[in-house]
């Protein structure tokens, strides 16, 4: 099997253990709530497994929706500030700590997620092992959200990511595209969930990098210079209304089944 891209391997998605990381990750913006209802719809009220689900946000939402979640992370980090959570402690709502690829799994689940977070499991093991514990009818949904998507913005950020960030083997690749092209997924349906509001201030956009793999502080050699480029390309890019800028986040979620292959 052809391996996975150097960017999404494991040295790179042990960063999310940093406490450091897991301090900034609540400044991720929210997905949309029109991303929760396709979900849900998903589900179809079953049991749910979100899997590499950092501090649950997608379970929390999730959990008054459907008979139950099992929210599973590598992280010890992220799932404990994930129980303290608005919603971290529903009583449908069920942590793990370990690899998706090892822990142990109550199916069937008529649906498996993945938020962001697919791309750093080790997918000849784990794409199998979600194959094994859906329901006959249960899907995959693989959720990707975009956020500072604005242009020129985007593209005046980029030379400043290639400049500083950590994840020198990083390319812009689709993890959807990759699985389907090794055999891993079958896609069966797409949505995009229409644009919501999102209303940082300058701070926080700076800080939100910090819980990204590629641009945590403590993993860039000039954290101080990565700050200050940010900071002056979104004052120089984008004008703030009291303090805070009026952006968007949007997130797609592409469903399907994965195939049951062994090693």
């Amino acid at each position: 099997m052809e391996p996975k891209p150097a960017g999404w391997s494991e040295r790179y998605g042990a960063v999310f253990a940093n406490p450091e990381v897991v301090d900034h990750y609540h400044l991720r913006p929210p997905y949309p709530a029109e991303t929760i209802d396709v979900l849900a719809g998903l589900a179809r009220g079953g049991a749910v497994l979100d899997v590499g689900c950092g501090i649950g946000e997608l379970s929390r939402r999730l959990a008054s929706r459907v008979e139950r979640v099992d929210a599973v992370d590598a992280s010890k980090a992220m799932v404990e500030r994930g129980r303290g959570q608005p919603g971290g402690d529903a009583s449908n709502l069920r942590w793990h700590i370990g690899r998706v690829e090892e822990v142990v799994l109550d199916g069937p689940y008529t649906l498996a997620l993945a938020g962001d977070s697919i791309h750093w499991f080790d997918w000849e093991v784990a794409l199998p092992r979600l194959a094994g514990v859906l329901a006959d009818d249960g899907v995959l949904a693989v959720v990707r959200r975009d956020w500072l998507r604005e242009e020129p913005l985007r593209a005046r950020l980029a030379p400043v990511y290639r400049r500083h960030s950590a994840n020198t083997d990083f390319r812009p690749l689709d993890p959807v595209d990759e699985l389907e092209r090794r055999g891993l997924f079958v896609r069966i349906g797409e949505h995009t969930a229409a644009p919501e509001s999102w209303q940082p201030t300058l701070a926080e956009i700076v800080r939100v990098h910090y819980s990204s793999s590629g641009c945590a502080r403590s993993e860039i050699a000039d954290p101080d210079g990565f700050e200050a480029e940010v900071r002056e390309t979104v004052e120089q890019t984008l004008e703030a209304n009291d303090g805070r800028y009026d952006l968007e986040v949007t997130a797609a979620v592409v469903w399907g089944r994965p195939a049951a292959l062994t090693r």
